[in-house]
């Protein structure tokens, strides 16, 4: 999944849980995939956060693979 498919998925289940009375089971099992929803945005968010930096480093400028 992309991030944009991750963070809307993790709308879903807000919104379910704002607008349902969930019951424990199901509770739980959507908790869960929203943990793991996260767990892989910030992940992507991570790595993209590396490839800014490197891109804007004095050397990846040096090199031509950043404006400056």
């Amino acid at each position: 999944m992309s991030f944009s498919n991750d963070m809307e998925r993790l709308q879903e289940i807000v919104n379910w849980f704002e607008s349902e009375n969930p019951g424990i089971d199901e509770s739980l099992e959507l908790f869960e995939e929203g943990i793991k929803l996260i767990k892989n945005c910030r992940e992507y968010l991570e790595d993209a956060k590396r490839r800014v930096t490197i891109l804007t480093s004095d050397q990846g400028a040096e090199s031509g693979l950043a404006d400056g």
